[in-house]
């Protein structure tokens, strides 16, 4: 939930500070956060799941999530249930880019008003 609130906020401050650019300086902020949130979320599901973590799939989830978590998936939940993580891992990265997009949106027409 909370990367769901991060990822609209993400929208709304790049468009009020940065209204135009794709890829404003605020956004470096809100990586760092998704970044740190994506991790926590790691760990509590391994502990939950009994799965022992190496370093190096901590440094990959940290620095290459978009593998990393995939590889994570699979070795944590088997092949039928890694499919399923992954593909609501894939909706769920659409979803948080629709946010985004919503939190622009809403600022947009906000300031607009």
């Amino acid at each position: 939930m909370l990367l769901a609130v991060t990822a609209f906020v993400q929208g709304a401050i790049g468009q009020f500070v940065a209204p135009g650019q794709p890829f404003p300086k605020s956004d470096i902020v809100f990586m760092l956060l998704g970044t740190v949130l994506v991790f926590i979320w790691y760990r509590l599901d391994s502990n939950q799941r009994g799965y022992r973590r190496t370093p190096w799939l901590n440094v990959g989830v940290v620095g290459l999530s978009i593998i990393a978590l995939p590889y994570y998936f699979f070795r944590s939940r088997g092949a039928r249930d890694g499919f399923l993580a992954l593909g609501l891992f894939l909706l769920c990265v659409v979803f948080f880019g629709v946010l985004g997009t919503a939190g622009e949106y809403a600022t947009y027409y906000g300031l607009q008003s």
